[in-house]
């Protein structure tokens, strides 16, 4: 890096960091992997969550169990899944303004008593203080109501009735219900869209549904009637619990650093981080807000919520961690088998080239004899034509020989 560079750098408030080889990087790495996984061992708790995974599993499985159980006594004891209120089944909201103290639980008691069938009286109340009475009325006439509340807490002028048909709140039920089965459908759509694999997708759809299903058992267990905005809370709820799955599902499958189980616990402190912060807006909501509408949509979350940390950080992990590990066997078994099959393929290639070079062997040895014969004959000729060459000098020698001889014999006859 230039000067330039690290002046650019000092100004914006950065220190300039050499680059490191990749050895020191990799041994980097590798240490703070072994300090993690020290860390990792000395962590009770931690280390219990790792191996019992698929023990754990069994809380999740059982509280869905019981809630099951809740919903279809309750639907065989009151004909109803879920305890509905006025604005999904009919009947009559009194409101009166009223800023006395009174007893609440005393009001309904006198006035089942006087009307009977299904009573239900709250305080209303702003900043702490008690402004009024709300009393929510089925199978009761209207105007008994109003005198019967008159004659128990004396003569108000304003009053106010709103009176919802048991046909008009029936019919709203059954469409909201759709409502929620269609964003479920369309839900588990994108999830699987997403994806793109069965058991990932389908355990983010069995967790907001275990979401869902513990959330109107809880509902049943302390009856609290259900509202319209019971259901805009259901809804949310859905959107709540798909996000910490999604989250989970996301980190675990594309991203390849770590171990399994480390990609879960980082998946861990985002998703849990994100439903603290959840938790204290709803608290907030819950505990300052003066509605009863607003009360019901945050009473809902919480409980939602609470289930959605077990649903996910329990049973969505153990399926998905048990789907990773059922997937890295398979992978190591195709390999092997395919490492077998190549040796196997090797071998016969080895055994066929054995089997054509025992063929090719007896045809180089019917050659060989040939090519003997033609070394012989060429030695032979060879020898041959050294033999004429000494033989024509020979001759030659002994005509020069003789023609000497001769030349000294005419010399001597001379003289």
């Amino acid at each position: 890096m230039s000067r330039r560079e690290r002046r650019i750098l000092r100004r914006k408030g950065k220190k300039y960091k050499p680059e490191q080889p990749a050895e020191q990087t990799s041994q980097k790495t590798q240490q703070k992997e072994t300090e993690h996984q020290v860390r990792r061992k000395k962590n009770k708790l931690l280390n219990f969550y790792e191996k019992n995974y698929k023990k754990n599993m069994w809380i999740t499985i059982i509280l869905l169990l019981l809630s099951i159980g809740i919903i279809i006594g309750n639907q065989v004891i009151t004909g109803d899944f879920i305890y509905r209120g006025i604005s999904l089944k009919g009947g009559v909201t009194v409101t009166v303004p009223y800023d006395k103290p009174i007893d609440v639980k005393t009001l309904q008691g006198q006035l089942l008593h006087e009307l009977g069938g299904s009573i239900n009286a709250r305080a209303l109340k702003q900043a702490g203080r008690q402004i009024g009475i709300i009393v929510d009325a089925t199978d009761v006439d209207p105007d008994d109501l109003v005198k019967a509340i008159k004659g128990q807490l004396g003569d108000i002028p304003k009053i106010s009735v709103e009176t919802m048909g048991s046909s008009l709140g029936q019919s709203f039920f059954k469409q909201t219900i759709i409502a929620i089965i269609i964003a479920f459908g369309l839900m588990g759509l994108v999830v699987f869209f997403a994806f793109r694999t069965f058991v990932p997708g389908a355990a983010v759809i069995l967790s907001a549904f275990s979401d869902m299903i513990m959330t109107i058992a809880a509902l049943d267990l302390f009856r609290i009637k259900l509202e319209t905005a019971g259901i805009a809370a259901l809804l949310m709820l859905i959107g709540y619990s798909v996000d910490t799955d999604i989250l989970l599902t996301t980190r675990v499958l594309k991203r390849e650093i770590g171990s399994v189980f480390d990609r879960c616990i980082s998946a861990m402190k985002t998703g849990l981080t994100m439903t603290l912060t959840s938790f204290a807006a709803v608290f907030a909501g819950y505990f300052f807000t003066q509605s009863e509408t607003l009360k019901q949509i945050m009473l809902i979350l919480l409980i939602g919520l609470t289930f959605d940390v077990l649903n996910t950080w329990i049973q969505n992990v153990g399926i998905i961690r048990w789907y990773m590990e059922k997937k890295s066997k398979k992978h190591a078994k195709e390999t092997l088998e395919e490492f077998h099959g190549r040796d196997k393929e090797e071998a016969e290639n080895k055994r066929v080239e054995k089997k054509e070079s025992g063929k090719k062997e007896p045809e180089k040895e019917e050659k060989e004899p040939d090519t003997n014969k033609e070394q012989t004959n060429h030695h032979n000729n060879h020898d041959h034509h050294e033999h004429y060459e000494q033989k024509e000098k020979h001759q030659e020698h002994h005509i020069v020989h003789h023609k000497h001889q001769e030349s000294l014999n005419e010399e001597e006859k001379t003289e």
